[in-house]
């Protein structure tokens, strides 16, 4: 019991102490995250859905986007140690030196969320528009053993316009934080969740960039340079 206050308690203490000493990154809208624990005897992690209305007075523009999807990072970061855990060669070898990876299936050629190779999205993602709301929905999972205890699990969500006029197109729309926590019993502990704060930015452009590193070596396709507002 007391693993798992500790856990949750180092994890709530730094995006506390953020909120007094880093700049939340302000969207171009409104998020609405929806998540439920999931822990059996051996798996664990949470089925979420994340929401984001799109309002482009929110960033003093009136440009128009026919397309919103998502570009998500994640890492599991592991509490001994403190080092980040990898499933795969594939997104090790992508990741920036803080262990952030674009989050893609194996083999998927675009690093969009939910894309399938010929342009359109499975059921994860239900593209927006300036009317509808983007949804991106995961259902992370990690084996209840070694070495997936005493971690956290952390995903960066970012809405981006892939097709609309000028004043949207290929912009970053916000950023939102998402997580949990599984003690050194594999017990899932807690969802930690708030809009983004900086350099998360920061490294969600590093993260970016290494897929695009990486992309061409596989044939997959690299992202365009994003604007914000």
């Amino acid at each position: 019991m007391r693993r798992k206050k500790v856990y949750l308690g180092f994890a709530l203490l730094i995006l506390a102490s953020c909120n007094g000493i880093c700049d939340k990154i302000p969207p171009c809208g409104d998020f609405t995250f929806t998540g439920t624990i999931f822990d059996t005897s051996t798996s664990n992690g949470i089925n979420m859905n994340l929401r984001f209305n799109f309002n482009p007075a929110d960033c003093g523009s009136d440009c128009s986007c026919d397309t919103v999807c998502y570009v998500q990072m994640v890492r599991t970061y592991a509490f001994d140690g403190g080092t980040y855990l990898y499933p795969s060669s594939e997104k090790s070898n992508r990741a920036t030196a803080y262990g952030w990876y674009i989050d893609r299936l194996e083999g998927k050629i675009w690093g969009y969320y939910g894309r399938n190779d010929n342009g359109s999205f499975a059921s994860s993602l239900v593209p927006g528009t300036n009317t509808t709301d983007a949804i991106l929905y995961d259902s992370p999972r990690r084996g209840e053993g070694s070495p997936y205890l005493g971690i956290w699990w952390q995903a960066v969500s970012v809405p981006v316009c892939i097709d609309g006029d000028s004043g949207c197109h290929d912009f970053m729309l916000g950023s939102y934080f998402w997580s949990w926590l599984v003690n050194d019993a594999g017990t899932v502990t807690g969802i930690v969740k708030t809009e983004a704060w900086e350099p998360l930015d920061t490294h969600f452009d590093d993260a970016v960039a290494e897929w695009n590193v990486q992309a061409p070596t596989l044939g997959k396709n690299t992202f365009p340079v994003f604007s914000s507002f």
